[in-house]
Order: structure tokens, then C-alpha cells, then sequence
């Protein structure tokens, strides 16, 4: 293996130790996590970067780069938080002099439409709004 890419797989797994001993990492959450942080060292690695040297250039690119393979928001939200979660763990240890992904902000996730109400439903309130108005006027009235 190359140094480089053992001192990438080392400083992933210092972090994911970290998030299972720490924080009590679900099994899933660290296989979620690793799978996103491989699938990040690859893409670095296809630019002649690394985690240990990417830029905020580097992770933004990233970004895009599985917005355009079809990922919904949601999933590249997630896929960042395990970024942050990761850059910010390699500063705090002093295995990086910055964190690159601090900056970085997320996707815009497209708000849920309103849920449609009934006739019912809309009735209901204006109802107990008409009691409240009506007990109320007879206290000030």
C-alpha cells in the first residue's frame, strides 16, 4: 500500500474509532460513514489530492460532482455532515492546521408542500376559534 493512501486509511479510521467510542456509533453510522469517506479519498485521489491535503475548493467540488451523479440533496447533506464531522475531529486533533469544510454550506433542500387539509380539518379550528371568541367577549365585555 502507499504511504499516502495508509495515511489516509489511518486518519479515517482515527475518526471513525472516535465516533464509535465517543459518541456510540451505530454499526450502521460507521458503515454509512466509511462508505462515504471512501467514496470521498477516491474522488480526491482522482485529483492528485487527499483528505489530509484537500482544499475547500477540493470538497465543494466534490459536491457537485454527486449532484451530477444524480444524489438528491438529502444524501449529499449527509454525505457533508460526515465531511465536517471528519475535517473538524483532524483539526481538533492537530492532524490538520485548518478545517477546509467548515465554510462549506449545504445543499438547499427543497421545502415539503403544505399538507392539504379536509373540509373538516378546516372547520375544526374556526370552530373552537368561535367558542374561545365567544367565551373571551362575555370575560371583556
Amino acid at each position: 500500500m502507499e504511504p499516502v493512501a495508509a495515511r489516509e486509511r489511518q486518519l479515517t479510521s482515527l475518526f471513525l474509532d472516535m465516533v464509535a467510542a465517543e459518541r456510540g456509533g451505530a454499526a450502521n453510522t460507521l458503515k454509512a460513514y466509511s462508505r462515504d469517506l471512501d467514496d470521498l479519498t477516491g474522488y480526491l485521489a482522482t485529483r492528485n489530492r487527499a483528505i489530509s491535503s484537500a482544499a475547500t475548493a477540493d470538497l465543494r467540488s466534490y459536491l457537485v460532482a454527486l449532484a451530477d451523479r444524480g444524489f438528491a440533496a438529502s444524501s449529499v447533506a449527509r454525505r457533508l455532515s460526515a465531511i465536517r464531522q471528519l475535517y473538524r475531529f483532524l483539526f481538533a486533533e492537530g492532524h490538520r492546521n485548518d478545517d477546509p469544510a467548515a465554510i462549506i454550506e449545504g445543499p438547499k433542500r427543497g421545502r415539503p408542500l403544505p399538507k392539504v387539509l379536509s373540509v373538516a380539518e378546516v372547520d375544526r379550528p374556526s370552530t373552537r376559534r368561535g367558542r374561545r371568541a365567544s367565551r373571551d367577549c362575555g370575560r371583556f365585555g
